[in-house]
């Protein structure tokens, strides 16, 4: 009803009242979000899981710190638009680059990454001198992050499982691309190991979805798109054929983890 028809005097008071309230509450609202913001705190706030254990359903809390850390990726170009970028990379991936975009502003093709800056300098050089190619250092850095988490006690030490597994998942693969590129290793090991590595995220990944199947948090929602995103990668990774190419796809499997958990760290900063 729209208040050009209104009749009684007694509704106006009332209409008030019940604005008032409303704003009180929305008011009461805020401060609560403001608080639990400033807290740094993350509840989880789990709908129980019919399957699990009084212990593992038990309400727990915990700090989870995700360590951080600077790898130094090798850039090949950069691009305004993402279609150019990616016909650029196409060509890299054939000799065993990874060709991985980044848009965080412009759309950056990556090659690989490494722990040290020597190393990825060692390879710059050799890039320029032995193949013609000029590559520039681009910084995936990560802050140190530090969680205070409540819900399930099963919930947490999935996600703690998560972080965990994601942080090792990067350093494997670079060791694996490192073995590739020297020839130390086949592509039938470096295949069976990524089935290995594959049926560790798969079950990880399930286990998170059924865990916080009611309404998960962001913060748990991206770590399981991740890993979502990583089971695709290393899916077409094991179908590779060629050992330039099944190199270039490990690589880009592990700048996968490198700039997305950056960015996860950097959003919770």
């Amino acid at each position: 009803m729209r208040a050009g028809r209104l009749k009684t005097r007694r509704y106006r008071p009332y209409r008030r009242r019940r604005w008032g309230l409303l704003f009180l509450l929305l008011g009461a609202a805020c401060l609560v979000a403001a608080w639990c913001w400033q807290s740094g705190g993350i509840s989880l706030f789990p709908a129980p899981a019919p399957t699990l254990s009084p212990d593992e359903s038990a309400r727990d809390s915990r700090t989870l710190t995700l360590p951080g850390g600077t790898w130094y990726a090798l850039q090949l170009g950069v691009f305004e638009s993402e279609s150019a970028a990616r016909e650029f990379a196409a060509g890299y991936q054939a000799r065993g680059a990874a060709g991985y975009l980044t848009d965080a502003d412009s759309f950056h093709v990556l090659a690989a990454a490494y722990p040290a800056r020597a190393d990825a300098q060692a390879v710059q050089a050799n890039l320029r001198t032995l193949h013609g190619v000029d590559a520039y250092m681009y910084e995936i850095s990560r802050p140190e992050i530090t969680l205070r988490l409540t819900g399930q006690k099963a919930q947490l030490d999935a996600l703690s499982d998560a972080y965990d597994f994601i942080g090792q998942l990067a350093d494997q693969l670079y060791s694996l691309s490192q073995f590739m590129d020297s020839g130390e290793m086949e592509s039938a090991e470096a295949v069976a190991a990524l089935v290995s590595q594959r049926e560790t995220l798969s079950a990880l990944s399930l286990r998170l979805q059924s865990l916080f199947a009611a309404a998960p948090h962001a913060a748990v929602t991206r770590i399981t798109d991740l890993l979502g995103d990583l089971d695709a990668a290393l899916a077409v990774a094991i179908q590779t054929q060629g050992s330039a190419r099944l190199g270039a796809q490990i690589k880009y499997c592990q700048l996968l983890c490198l700039d997305r958990m950056a960015a996860y760290a950097q959003s919770l900063a």
